[in-house]
């Protein structure tokens, strides 16, 4: 079931090393494939988004590393904040469609972001320990994460980028498969703004990895790899579609991806061509 160089921790999570301080720890026997990353430093570490929460994620993260451990969500869909009210210190993106969300001293549930329910999902409230701007380089030693705001799929979604590593983590801005576009909190105007922003800020060495993957030709699963080239495909698209005289539910992107669409998503956009 796994490609080469990904091994199993256990029964349920799989681990990848991506680059030096960076694996991957996947789910691939949950039918959304979720990929998660720890990433370490010298001096401390970052656990970039928490697992959909069927299995306990600490026990992978605990093994991986003696450092103290911050958890990090890219957003608040249930898939990536699974085991965030078991984790002792979470950080969250300080952006208004999170901070609305905490109360009493916890994030509380985030209605329409969560999306759980109809997994049979429960929210769990969490302590957020660390509010962190965006833009702001969380430095782990020897290493130094941008905390970048890549709205689209989510109004709150965050990717982290390492500059001097030219890599990526772009959680689910961009995977392999079907773009979630049709859900609540979802913009076309932001995703291609956001990905013209990626697109150029990436170039064809910039090792990209997303949240959720795909079995190959061989049904072997490996963290998801995405390309440059996926990112013009995507921006270009998204161009057409603009221009676009429908509103199609399904949208084809490139052999590697298409999205998948509602009306809300095309909202910005009709409030532009309105105001012209």
């Amino acid at each position: 079931m796994l490609s080469k160089n990904v091994e199993w921790f256990d029964d349920w999570f799989a681990i990848e090393d991506i680059a030096p301080g960076v694996t991957a720890i996947g789910e691939p026997r949950f039918h959304q494939i979720n990929w998660s990353y720890l990433i370490t430093g010298t001096d401390r570490a970052v656990l970039f988004d928490t697992g959909c929460g069927v299995r306990d994620i600490r026990p992978v993260v605990r093994a991986l590393t003696k450092l103290p451990v911050t958890a990090l969500p890219s957003h608040l869909h249930f898939d990536h904040v699974g085991s965030a009210h078991l984790l002792e210190d979470m950080a969250c993106a300080d952006v208004p469609d999170i901070r609305q969300h905490h109360r009493d001293g916890a994030l509380q549930h985030p209605g329409d972001r969560f999306l759980g329910e109809k997994e049979g999902m429960r929210w769990h409230p969490f302590k957020v320990s660390h509010w962190l701007h965006i833009g702001h380089s969380i430095d782990l030693g020897g290493c130094h994460w941008k905390i970048l705001h890549t709205p689209g799929h989510a109004p709150e979604h965050i990717s982290l980028y390492d500059a001097q590593n030219n890599i990526l983590l772009a959680a689910d801005f961009i995977y392999l498969g079907a773009l979630y576009a049709q859900v609540k909190g979802a913009n076309l105007a932001h995703y291609l703004a956001t990905c013209e922003t990626l697109r150029d800020l990436c170039n064809a060495e910039t090792q990209i990895v997303a949240a959720h993957g795909q079995p190959d030709a061989d049904n072997k699963h490996a963290a998801p790899r995405i390309r440059q080239q996926d990112l013009i495909d995507l921006a270009d698209s998204l161009t057409t579609l603009r221009a676009a005289p429908m509103q199609p539910s399904y949208w084809h992107v490139n052999t590697r991806m298409h999205l998948l669409t509602a009306p809300h998503a095309f909202a910005a956009w009709q409030k532009d061509q309105k105001t012209i």
